[in-house]
C-alpha cells in the first residue's frame, strides 16, 4: 500500500468516529477536540509517513548494497585464488633447482 493512502486511512480511522458522534463538523470544530490537539495528530501522521518513506527507501537500498558489497567480494576472491595457484606453481620450480 502507498504511504499516502496509508497515511489517509489512518487519518480517517482516527478522525472518522469523531465525525460520526457529531455530524459531519470538521475536526477543529468537534468538542474535546481542539485545533492544538488536530494539528498535533496531523503532524504525528506526518511524521510517520515520513518514517514509513525513510524505511522502505532504506529497504531498497540495502539489498542493493549488499549485492554490489558481494560482488566486489566475488571478485576479490577471484584474483586471490589466481595468486595463490601462481604461487603454488611456482614452489615446486624453485624448491627442485
Amino acid at each position: 500500500m502507498r504511504t499516502g493512502a496509508w497515511v489517509a486511512m489512518c487519518f480517517l480511522a482516527l478522525i472518522g468516529p469523531v465525525q460520526a458522534q457529531n455530524g459531519s463538523a470538521p475536526p477543529s470544530e468537534v468538542p474535546g477536540l481542539s485545533a492544538a490537539e488536530t494539528r498535533e495528530l496531523l503532524d504525528a501522521t506526518k511524521a510517520t509517513a515520513k518514517a514509513a518513506r525513510e524505511n522502505v527507501d532504506y529497504a531498497r537500498s540495502v539489498p542493493d548494497i549488499l549485492f554490489q558489497i558481494l560482488t566486489k567480494l566475488d571478485k576479490i576472491e577471484g584474483k586471490l585464488d589466481k595468486i595463490e595457484n601462481a604461487i603454488k606453481r611456482e614452489t615446486p620450480r624453485r624448491v627442485g633447482r
